[in-house]
Parts: structure tokens; sequence; C-alpha cells
């Protein structure tokens, strides 16, 4: 395959065309029999240790060629370019290099219109190879091990680049093309990209903030039911530093693993429905597998204003999959892109308890779209009645809980005199700061004029 391959400048950007020189012949003596006799004249000059071998195993022996130094170290580091049958051009290999990485639009007259499979990783392996890949998954590791002699290693290994440019020109983005760049911090995919495969940005650790195109439609791999696939098939597998993400409007598809082991706390989902999917969305059952961190979940217009939230319970590793009551609280991120909100609302009833059903309380109560009035007035039932407990499911330290839960029930205009007057016994009870005791009192007259203190009572 012809390769255009150029050296890579300080700043990240293209240097100047390189070509490697022509191998070395090693001249041979035309004599008959001279081959022969040089290989045998290689064998007499070998050590005879007299039966006494040095002092090492025979294993650090097999290994010793791996300590010497190689010649290639002197090669310059390129940024290697293949061409596509539409006679534009693929990069196909970048250096491993902790600095910027610029990749161009063009190159010499020809566009840059893809990244194949693992141009940025450790390992490279053309793309071609990743069709056995999808028959049988394995890990990517295992994978490279059994395609060896096909597989090339970087000699020299920074971790990849600190950040990537890509032009608007590229189209295609290729499987583990970003796998384990571990200095990535941040990323702005072309808007032309509309799938991105297994294992992208696969171990990218430090990676923060990630802009996905508008026109995506798939994000990681779907495998069939019989399939039993690796965690490191995930696009976002390993993010950990990733807090954030917003899926545009026209996804249709989350892979296996998707966000296996990654730090999303937050996850929006722009769609032009409001209390029902505009679209169908098909989620792998395995695309949120160790997502403990995850705590939010979010549906947005097109606009990007949240119009529905819904909360999950810090714990949630901890709920058994086969818990008749609790069980289906697993299954509510995949769930959230195929079931209308009111569906949740009765979820938060069914399966109650007050690390989820409080958290979506606060969820619902913030952006309600599709929330039934019943359902509002239960919600602000919940945080009202389990007031003296806020430390254990407001999403703020627990010094903060208390006034942080007492001025949301005031914004939600919910609040009866009676409320008001729970709760100011449960602070009295619990010794609050005399200054969120006196705003609450100010609260319950300011807003309740007419309080003659028979809601204080409690009658049958």
């Amino acid at each position: 395959m012809e390769l255009l391959q150029f050296e890579v400048t300080n700043a990240g950007t293209l240097g100047s065309r390189w070509t490697p020189p022509a191998p070395e012949t090693k001249k041979t003596s035309s004599l008959p029999g001279a081959a022969l006799a040089a290989l045998l004249q290689e064998e007499d000059d070998e050590d005879d240790w007299g039966g006494d071998a040095p002092d090492m195993s025979a294993e650090f022996a097999r290994l010793g060629h791996l300590n010497e130094e190689s010649d290639t170290d002197a090669l310059p580091l390129t940024a290697d370019f293949a061409p596509l049958p539409d006679g534009s051009l693929a990069l196909v290999r970048w250096p491993r290099l902790a600095r910027p990485a610029v990749v161009p639009d063009t190159v010499e007259g020809r566009t840059v219109t893809a990244i194949a499979a693992t141009a940025f990783a450790a390992n490279h392996l053309d793309e071609g190879f990743f069709a056995q890949f999808g028959q049988s998954p394995i890990s990517f590791s295992i994978f490279c091990m059994r395609m060896g002699r096909a597989v090339t290693t970087e000699t020299l290994d920074e971790g990849g680049p600190t950040s990537v440019t890509l032009p608007d020109s590229i189209t295609h983005i290729g499987p583990y093309a970003f796998y384990h760049c571990t200095n990535l911090t941040s990323i702005t995919l072309p808007d032309a990209i509309s799938a991105l495969p297994a294992g992208v940005f696969g171990d990218c650790s430090l990676l923060t903030s990630v802009h996905l195109p508008e026109q995506l439609q798939a994000l990681g791999y779907l495998p069939r039911p019989t399939d039993q696939i690796m965690p490191d098939v995930g696009t976002f597998a390993g993010c950990h530093a990733l807090k954030q993400l917003t899926l545009p409007p026209q996804l249709k598809m989350l892979g296996a693993h998707s966000f296996n082991s990654s730090g999303l706390t937050s996850l929006t989902a722009r769609d032009a429905g409001c209390e029902n999917w505009s679209r169908t969305v098909t989620v792998a059952v395995s695309a949120f597998d160790h997502t403990a961190a995850l705590l939010w979940l979010e549906k947005a217009d097109v606009f990007g204003h949240v119009v529905a939230r819904l909360g999950l319970p810090v714990a949630r590793d901890k709920i058994l999959a086969g818990d008749a009551k609790f069980g289906a609280i697993l299954r509510v991120p995949v769930l959230f892109f195929t079931q209308p909100m009111p569906y949740f609302d009765q979820l938060a009833r069914d399966a109650f308890r007050l690390d989820f059903s409080a958290r979506m309380a606060l969820a619902r109560l913030e952006a309600s779209a599709g929330l039934f009035p019943a359902d509002r007035q239960w919600y602000c039932a919940v945080l009202v009645q389990y007031f003296d407990r806020a430390p254990q499911f407001m999403p703020c330290p627990a010094e903060q809980a208390y006034a942080a839960l007492f001025r949301f029930l005031c914004r939600c205009e919910l609040l009866t005199a009676a409320d008001v007057s729970a709760i100011l016994r449960m602070a009295g009870a619990l010794c609050l700061p005399a200054e969120l005791i006196s705003e609450m009192m100010e609260v319950r007259t300011r807003r309740f004029e007419t309080v003659t203190g028979f809601e204080d009572l409690e009658l049958d």
C-alpha cells in the first residue's frame, strides 16, 4: 500500500515529506555453495560455554534482543496517509507524541476524508481486519495479539496528543481511532460524522469534553444477543474524567458498553419530542454497565433547553439485577430512551427507595415535562416528609442540604402552610442554624398571611 509520510513539527502540524531509505542489500558470493558455507561458519563462531551456561534464565536469554538498541530509533516520527478508492486520503497513523495534533484538510492537493482504525493508538492495524473483530468480539488487546503479524507498534509512546484538531472534510472515523490517548482532554468532531464505532475513545482517561456532531446516528457496536463482548468495545469506555455528555437529536443507536467505567454523572439527550420520543432509539442492554457515577438523565429540546429530568440513586451499582422490587432501577438508563416520562413516575412509587424516589422528586419537579398533577403533589409530599433526611439524597454537601432542599421547595410553589409548619418542627428538632429557621418563618409569614395556627394540629 502506497503511503504518504510527513514529519510532524513541534506545533503538531505536518512538516516536510519523508521518503524511507531503500533497504540495504547484503552482498553474497556467487560461488556454488557459498550460502551454506557462510551458515556453517556462523554456527562455528558461536560461543562454546564448555558445559557451564552463564547465570541467566533461558527466558531472559530468549527475550534479550528486546533490550538491544534499534536502528529505527534514528528514523523520524511521521504521520502516514493512505489513498482511498475515491482518490481522497485516510490518516492511518499519527505518532504518539505528547503535543497537539493538527490534521490538515488536504495533503498535496488531495482531501483528507477519514481517520482510519487505530490511527492515534499505540498499536496500528489495517481497518480491513476489523470485519473479523465484529464476527466474534473479543478484547482489543487479544485481537491485536491474534493479528500479531499485521500489527505495528509505535517505537516512541508518550501517551498520544494533548489535543486533536480535525478538519471539516473528515466523514469517517474508524474503530479504536483514539484508543488509549491518555493525554487527550477535549475534542470536537466534524459535522459530517454519522457513526462512531467500537472503542474510538476507549481508555482516554483525561478526556473531559466531547462535542458530538449534529448528524451522529450511531454510537458504538450493537452485537447479536448471543455475542459475548468485552467492555473495551465501548466508545467511551474507561473515560474516567468525562462527567457530562450531550447526545445529538439524530442519534438512533447506543452500542454495547458505551460508557463502561466512565465518570459520567449527567447525560443529556436532545430530541424534538417532549413527553414522548420522536424517534426510535435502540440501546444495547450493556450500554450503561458499570456507570455507578451516573446520577442525572436529561431530555432536552433541539435548542438544548432541558424539558424533563430523571434522578438515579448513588448506590445504583449495589442493587441486584434480580431484585423483584428494585431491579428495574438498574434498567432506567436504557429505558430512558424508549419509555415515556410517566413510566418513571410510577416506578418511583412502585420501587420506593429514599435514594431513588427523592432524587426523582428533585429531578421531575425541576424539569417536569409529562408530569401529572397527582405525581407532582406526591413528589412534593415525599420531600417534605423526609426533610430531616435531606443529606441522604440532596446533591450538595451535607451541611448545605437542609437549606438547599427548603429553597428548592419554595421555588416549586407547592408548599402549604402545613408543609412549612412540618418542616419548621423538624428544623427545630435537628437544631438547624437560627438563620435558616428565621428564613423558614419569614417565608411562612409572607406566603401564608391567613395562617391561624390550626394548620399545625394533627386532626383526625
